[in-house]
């Protein structure tokens, strides 16, 4: 009987406890409920914070932008705008003609191989008569090549204009970087060449819009023939390009452009007085021809790789590269926020080594989502790294060899992109088109790996000091 009623005060006891921590929990509801509010609107705020941060931090650099650089702006966003439409609508107006794939290749190949030759000579004579002339003249060239190329419709003459025209095209691009750097300051930089980038790519995204809409508009709307609405269109391109003439020729001078120098200058003499530029000038061409041929392996064929893994079609394909292009574009404006925590070296390498895991998933997964997922992540992350890596470029070479270090930059790029398309398609006629590209992929993966290690140890332990901007 004893150790019945002992049981009994156990059980009451029991649920007395029980009912006492229930009734203790229900009491803290509230406040656990009004932190779980608190942390939720810290955490609204913060965020609020942080953009308003980031639009502060652009304006404050927007305002201390020289006047060469606002017009550079309205001049690039036009010119970009304009090469955009051209770019969409001139292979479907080769296509329209008659003519095969083989012929569009052929005129490929010829720019690229036009602005190959003329890069160098370019960023030569860009140190030597000063980025404003060298920029008028390859944009008057430019504009009567893309204007002749829109009116040609012979293969002959259409092989031959593309060659000028992809000469005077890389004239122009070759000057764009040097006359950026010789027009602001170090501290400018960053986010100066995040900008300019995420401009020329939403510009593009405007033209090729654009110029789609134009050739529906003047082929299904206005009725007329399907080469005649493309060379319109072509030539309403080519005429929003030249605005960009406007802006050019309001340029002036700026205080820490420098005079161009028309005196000869012996490969010892340069050797002696810009050592450290011309070695970085080396070290940037090394990386580049890596990082171009193992981007030129996967790049190009991201459209093609698409619809010969998943069978996709060209309209998902198209929304795909959209929005990569957007998340670009993003990362762009995002990137300096980047730099100011890790520093430029360091976001660089953190940048391209974060992209590497979505490359391999962009190669390796069997879901059509996960893969393009994968591709808008990588995309978004390794571009980002652009604008810093020009920045270190103008930062550790001197004013009169910026023109060269530019212009070297994009031939080597060309040259990357030439070496690794046999190698690419070689391994997927090989393999096929799951290990093909797998192996591609994974090349890639490897040698975008060594290019960031080269990087850090090149340029991560100060090895090389800034030059002197009042130089």
């Amino acid at each position: 009987m004893f150790s019945l009623f002992r049981r009994l005060d156990y059980l009451l006891l029991y649920r007395s406890v029980r009912i006492s921590s229930l009734s203790r929990v229900q009491n803290y509801l509230p406040v656990v409920e009004w932190i779980r509010r608190l942390q939720i609107r810290h955490r609204i705020q913060r965020q609020e914070q942080l953009m308003t941060h980031l639009l502060q931090e652009w304006k404050t650099q927007f305002s201390g932008y020289s006047r060469n650089i606002l017009l550079f702006f309205w001049f690039n966003f036009v010119w970009n705008l304009g090469l955009g439409m051209f770019g969409l609508v001139y292979n479907l107006y080769v296509k329209s003609l008659g003519y095969e794939q083989t012929t569009v290749g052929s005129i490929v190949g010829m720019t690229a191989l036009a602005s190959a030759l003329i890069l160098i000579p370019a960023g030569i004579m860009n140190d030597r008569l000063g980025p404003k002339r060298v920029i008028t003249f390859g944009l008057i060239f430019t504009l009567a090549a893309l204007t002749a190329r829109s009116l040609i419709e012979g293969q002959q003459g259409m092989l031959v204009s593309a060659f000028f025209g992809g000469m005077a095209l890389a004239v122009v691009s070759a000057t764009i970087l040097p006359f950026m750097a010789n027009n602001s300051t170090p501290q400018q930089r960053v986010h100066l060449f995040s900008f300019n980038m995420a401009l020329v790519m939403f510009a593009n995204v405007i033209g090729i819009a654009l110029g789609g809409v134009l050739c529906d508009f003047f082929q299904f709307l206005i009725g007329f023939d399907e080469i005649h609405s493309l060379q319109y269109t072509l030539l309403i391109g080519v005429g929003i390009a030249a605005l960009g003439v406007i802006p050019m020729a309001l340029f002036d001078k700026s205080k820490q452009e420098i005079q161009p120098k028309r005196e000869k200058l012996h490969v010892k003499e340069l050797w002696s007085s810009h050592k450290t530029s011309i070695q970085v000038i080396g070290i940037f061409c090394l990386l580049g021809l890596l990082s171009s041929t193992a981007g030129g392996m996967v790049v190009p064929y991201l459209n093609v790789y698409f619809e010969d893994r998943f069978e996709a079609s060209k309209s998902a394909i198209g929304i795909v590269v959209a929005l990569g292009q957007g998340a670009t574009a993003i990362a762009f404006l995002i990137g300096p926020m980047i730099v100011k925590r890790y520093g430029e070296v360091k976001s660089v390498v953190y940048l391209q080594l974060s992209s590497i895991p979505f490359l391999l998933l962009t190669a390796f997964s069997a879901n059509f989502y996960l893969s393009s997922g994968g591709y808008l992540f990588r995309q978004a992350l390794m571009n980002a790294a652009n604008p810093f890596y020009n920045s270190i470029k103008m930062s550790y070479v001197h004013r009169s060899l910026r023109g060269l270090a530019s212009s070297s930059g994009e031939a080597v790029f060309n040259l990357g992109w030439f070496l690794a398309s046999p190698v690419s398609t070689g391994l997927v006629f090989r393999y096929g088109s799951y290990y093909g590209y797998a192996y591609a992929f994974c090349i890639t993966a490897v040698v975008y790996s060594l290019i960031s290690y080269l990087f850090y140890f090149f340029f991560g332990k100060n090895r090389f000091k800034p030059v002197d901007e009042s130089s």
